[in-house]
């Protein structure tokens, strides 16, 4: 009986031997093989065989219990070291509470045979069969199922090469004799399986309780992490176990300069496979909670106390919505264990808190509204004096090449205007953060490499759709295409558009001030998580579009003025000439009311109306994600709506607009001939014209034929890329926005193109 309490406490005796595998007799030792690989099964005895067999037997029906104390106490001792994190040493500290017992009911053992003569082998069965025996075997049980999660690591090597994570948390450890821990093995899934087995064996009232009390001990260090995240925005997790990631390469200053930047999706990303399960519902709210505080805690704001935060919120939770749990008794055994409900009522506490104050920071303190309305303002030309007079001062400035425009000197005409007294955005208190900028592409350049420009497969097969359309676009149709700007933003620019982008801009062209201004605007932290980067490209975007449609609509209001004189408006001697003239009139006035249609589209009914959409949503936001979705959404939905985001569209759009500017560029040679033509005809103290009937009469009509030829060919052009344009977006109000409608009633208001095309 002597050896068989050594055995039960892991010591060989004389007559009872234990057995190891690998021939190591010491299960507390260093050999990690031993430990990790689960052959704690293997474990074998070698009884005297000396002894009476039935004793034999009774003693066999016992040993196990020496194999559960021995595999518990070296689990214990392994993952009580620092690398396998604050959940496995809470657990194993739990764990030793309750060898303790047993070592206490050993000793008790130990001196009812060294005090008592009546003391038999069959009672030391009896009282070793009782309860310890059964909740060893729980244990035992318990320690193996962890055990196998670094056994199946170890016989899957490959996988662990492709874990980034576990590679980088490799090269940071110096030791290379430190055993490297995966995050399986630690945190979320440890609490996982005893969440499991609670659940599992919740009919066995011992195993119940004993898990129960497990997972409350082992969830202690894990609650504390995510109470400091809850209450105060920080991850104190020197273990790396909790379900949010924090990306420290991901800084908030990056969102005034990175156009993919995403520091409030990337910043706090929850880890899917380390969310403990009882916590999977609750999930986004703790990860909203405790970004939230985040940001105020960013921004030099004191947060207040847990239990301040609780007077503040009081009035809210009265009203809000108790949450509710419909996973069966099982799942609510396992939440009372954890104190589920005084974590739930925090919880909530902490998420509103966070919430209210973050929207008051972004709506009251740092005036979102207005910074919206701003913006607006600039860059969507609600109120254009500004503009207007900028563009007046400095004309001459920005008809030089682009590379050659001094932005000091912009940005002084800029600042010029805005202080004028006489001025709306005098009267603006953010018109300092206004700023004037070049860009180094077109604006459809710029867009066709943001957009992917795949998605021709979903026109009408006719090859009227493919005029203009180079072999590379024709090649890269089979790319996925992304309607959402903020998709085929993040996705980067693709070879393909950068290449398709290259081949529709001419070596030869040359970027102008008008096709390369555009504003930037600045502004700080929180404000940039709305406005960041991303946002103010969309902008920047919708701003030239507007620009280059006021750009166009000058010129050809100068050509007008121009036609407007004596020259254009007398009556010639020619029928030939007025002909001539009554054309360039008629597609003048056509490429003049396209141009005004699309602007009255685009500020009318597609900014104007998103716009008071915004507002109103903005006016009854509850959350600070609501209002990231709402202001992205508004964006992208302007961008759609003006197609900018369609590929096809757009190029049949330049194509437009680039016929109007043909067409003013011709307009002063279409002067002078005129001016030419007209003093050739004015008959000399003959009676015959001037230009004679011989050489210069014939040069003259050559040149009348090629102005001719010049001013069908621009007909042709504008009047079938307006028919184009017209079927395309019949086309894609039905699969894309039914408000391309609008635009086409504007188009053809009086079914002009309509009844030329039948």
């Amino acid at each position: 009986m002597e050896d068989l309490l050594f055995v039960l406490m892991g010591i060989s005796g004389t007559c009872i031997k234990i057995l190891f595998p690998k021939s190591t007799d010491d299960p507390m030792g260093d050999d990690d093989d031993e430990v990790d690989t689960g052959e704690w099964e293997s474990v074998r005895y070698a009884i005297d065989p000396s002894l009476d067999p039935s004793v034999g037997r009774l003693v066999e029906k016992m040993l196990p219990l020496a194999t559960y104390y021995m595999s518990i106490s070296a689990f214990v001792e392994q993952h009580s070291r620092y690398e396998y994190g604050s959940i496995n040493h809470a657990l194993s500290a739990a764990l030793s509470s309750i060898l303790k017992e047993y070592e206490t009911f050993i000793a008790q053992l130990e001196h009812q045979f060294q005090s008592s003569n009546k003391f038999t082998l069959q009672q030391f069965w009896f009282f070793t069969q009782d309860d310890t025996a059964q909740q060893m075997g729980i244990l035992h049980d318990l320690v193996m199922t962890i055990r196998q999660l670094r056994y199946k690591r170890r016989q899957s090597n490959d996988d662990d090469e492709d874990d980034i994570e576990a590679v980088l948390e490799g090269l940071k450890k110096a030791d290379e004799g430190q055993i490297k821990i995966t995050d399986q093995e630690k945190g979320g899934p440890i609490l996982n399986i005893l969440t499991e087995r609670m659940i599992g064996l919740s009919g066995d009232p011992r195993c119940k309780k004993i898990y129960a009390y497990l997972l409350a001990r082992a969830s202690e260090p894990y609650f504390e992490i995510l109470y400091s995240w809850i209450y105060r925005g920080k991850i104190i997790d020197p273990h790396n176990e909790f379900m949010v990631l924090e990306k420290l390469s991901v800084r908030k200053e990056n969102l005034k300069e990175d156009f993919n930047d995403a520091y409030w999706e990337m910043r706090y990303t929850v880890r899917e496979k380390l969310v403990p399960s009882f916590l999977e519902p609750l999930q986004s709210k703790i990860l909203l909670a405790g970004k939230y505080l985040n940001v105020v805690r960013e921004c030099g704001i004191n947060i207040a106390k847990p239990e301040d935060m609780q007077a503040a919120m009081n009035a809210d939770m009265n009203h809000a919505d108790n949450p509710t749990w419909t996973t069966g008794p099982a799942r609510g055994d396992v939440w009372s264990a954890v104190n589920g409900a005084g974590f739930v009522k925090s919880l909530e506490i902490a998420y509103k808190y966070a919430n209210h104050t973050l929207l008051n920071l972004l709506l009251k303190e740092q005036q979102l509204i207005a910074r919206l309305r701003s913006l607006k303002h600039y860059f969507f030309l609600d109120q254009s004096d500004f503009l207007t007079s900028f563009l007046d001062l400095a004309k001459d400035e920005l008809k030089q090449p682009a590379r050659e425009i001094s932005l000091v000197r912009l940005q002084s005409l800029m600042d010029l205007v805005l202080r004028n007294s006489s001025s709306v955005a005098a009267y603006d208190p953010f018109k300092e953060d206004l700023k004037v900028v070049r860009s180094k592409l077109k604006l459809v350049d710029e867009l066709l490499r943001i957009i992917n420009v795949a998605g021709l497969d979903s026109l009408p097969r006719d090859s009227r759709w493919m005029n203009g359309v180079s072999d590379a676009s024709r090649g890269s149709a089979q790319l996925e295409r992304s309607q959402s700007m903020v998709g085929s933003i993040s996705g980067g620019v693709s070879d393909t558009a950068t290449s398709i982008a290259t081949n529709n801009t001419s070596s030869r062209d040359v970027l102008s001030g008008y096709d390369a201004l555009t504003l930037d605007y600045t502004v700080t932290f929180p404000l940039s998580l709305v406005i960041s980067r991303k946002a103010l490209t969309k902008y920047q975007l919708l701003f030239r579009h507007l620009l280059y449609l006021k750009h166009v609509e000058d010129r050809l209001c100068n050509a007008w003025m121009v036609q407007k004189t004596a020259l254009w408006k007398n009556k010639s001697s020619s029928p030939g000439l007025d002909a001539w003239k009554y054309r360039i009139f008629t597609l003048r006035h056509r490429m003049l009311m396209f141009v005004q249609q699309f602007a009255y589209y685009v500020t009318n009914e597609v900014l104007e109306p998103n716009w008071r959409r915004l507002e109103s949503n903005l006016d009854k936001v509850s959350t600070v994600d609501q209002v990231l979705q709402y202001h992205s959404d508004f964006l992208d939905t302007c961008l759609k709506e003006c197609m900018l985001t369609n590929a096809k569209l757009l190029r049949i759009y330049n194509k437009l607009m680039t016929s109007c500017m043909v067409f003013v560029a011709h307009t002063e040679r279409f002067s002078q001939l005129l001016a030419t033509l007209v003093e050739q005809q004015i008959p000399n103290q003959f009676g015959i014209p001037k230009a004679g009937l011989g050489e210069a009469a014939s040069a003259s009509a050559s040149s009348f034929e090629t102005a001719h030829r010049a001013l069908a060919k621009i007909e042709d052009q504008f009047g079938y890329h307006m028919k184009l344009l017209l079927e395309a977006l019949n086309y894609y109000s039905a699969t894309e926005t039914v408000q391309f409608l609008c635009l086409v009633v504007r188009l053809d208001y009086n079914q002009y193109h309509k009844s030329k095309s039948k």
